[in-house]
């Protein structure tokens, strides 16, 4: 994946100068009331290989600055997805944050969900990107209804207690 601009928003692959900055977005209290064990995904990202051709630990840059970060990776075959009938080897998964609190409900979020997907998707074989958002995190499932994502319903797993949305490349809002 290059780094596209969408507006003043791209995203850039990981580098271990982030490492300090990942670790505090997840950490943030605002981070830290919607996590669950994919933001686990980012951390154990931090530890092994960055950007191979299907997972990729990514830097959200705003204006020039660093201000989250995003993981993709292939849903298929993972176990957290692997109930979800149309996820197919072309199907790419993504956890996203924004770390910096003053970043936070000024629409953001729906701008980098839109750079993100972009980029995904200038793969032409990827068919889909999923996010599974915890439920009562309507500030996630707003800004990912609201760049084209379309809602399908609780993710099979109860304990998780997040909903399941899809988007394509027909569908994603540019």
């Amino acid at each position: 994946m290059t780094s596209d601009r969408t507006g003043n928003v791209f995203f850039r692959g990981a580098e271990p100068s982030d490492t300090g900055a990942i670790q505090n977005w997840v950490m943030a209290p605002h981070v830290t009331r919607w996590s669950h064990k994919v933001f686990s995904r980012i951390g154990a990202a931090l530890q092994g290989p960055q950007n191979s051709t299907e997972t990729q630990l990514l830097i959200a840059v705003i204006d020039g600055r660093s201000v989250g970060c995003a993981y993709v990776y292939s849903a298929h075959g993972d176990p957290s997805w692997s109930a979800i009938p149309d996820v197919t080897p072309h199907t790419r998964a993504i956890d996203f944050l924004i770390g910096e609190s003053d970043v936070l409900n000024r629409k953001w979020g729906q701008a980098m969900l839109r750079a993100l997907g972009l980029q995904v998707f200038e793969d032409p074989g990827i068919d889909r990107i999923v996010a599974c958002p915890l439920a009562d995190n309507w500030p996630a499932v707003i800004a990912l209804k609201r760049v084209g994502f379309r809602e399908k319903g609780r993710h099979p797993n109860p304990a998780m207690n997040a909903m399941y949305l899809t988007v394509t490349p027909a569908t994603l809002k540019s």
